[in-house]
């Protein structure tokens, strides 16, 4: 007889978790979700959830991660379909990727930015987000990007890729997306293409 695997049911239970609550703020928001509802969906006890998960912003940072190994797996694909391409292209496709991600799921990743943070935006968490993953990742990608059109002589020579990478990521804001897209109903297809219109091509030569 076969002994069970007991970080593989915890892998799963956890996993089952975060489907469950992923389904749930989808339907109804974050704010309005407790963690009973999710234990009760979810057919666990509350003894079980927070275990895992201390509190709903514990659980919205496990589900970031996973948004963000989404989006990475995204980048890194189209980027290496890309690679025959001029740096240029690539960090529009790049560019178009985060903002239609980030567009599709913006409530959400607004309300779960705000349920990790509980609206503290202190010097030290500020610090902590341009250390976290997902902005090293966004970061480092584009300036690599950068780097690269710098050395073959593409870009203009006012282009210092460590700061235009930082700027450039700054345009991803959640919040910013949202409104643009909810308050003035500007469609994703449009923000894209001016993001790379004012704020991508002007860091390029003309060809």
């Amino acid at each position: 007889m076969p002994i069970p695997d007991k970080r593989k049911g915890s892998r799963e239970l956890s996993a089952s978790i975060l489907d469950t609550a992923r389904s749930l703020f989808a339907e109804h928001g974050v704010d309005a979700v407790s963690m009973h509802q999710i234990a009760k969906a979810a057919g666990v006890g509350q003894g079980t959830l927070y275990r895992r998960y201390a509190q709903k912003g514990d659980l919205c940072l496990c589900l970031m991660e996973e948004e963000f190994h989404r989006l990475r797996e995204s980048i890194l694909v189209r980027l290496e379909a890309l690679a025959g391409e001029p740096p240029c292209v690539r960090l529009a496709a790049l560019a178009t990727l985060v903002v239609e991600h980030l567009i599709a799921d913006s409530r959400i990743v607004e309300a779960m930015h705000t349920a990790i943070y509980n609206g503290r935006n202190t010097f030290k968490e500020i610090e902590q987000f341009y250390e976290s993953p997902p902005y090293r990742f966004l970061y480092e990608t584009i300036q690599a990007l950068l780097d690269e059109a710098r050395i073959k002589g593409q870009t203009i020579e006012a282009v210092d890729p460590a700061v235009s990478a930082h700027l450039l990521i700054s345009l991803f804001s959640p919040q910013s997306l949202l409104h643009l897209h909810e308050k003035l109903e500007v469609d994703p297809e449009e923000i894209i293409r001016r993001i790379v219109c004012t704020a991508i091509r002007p860091l390029f030569r003309a060809e």
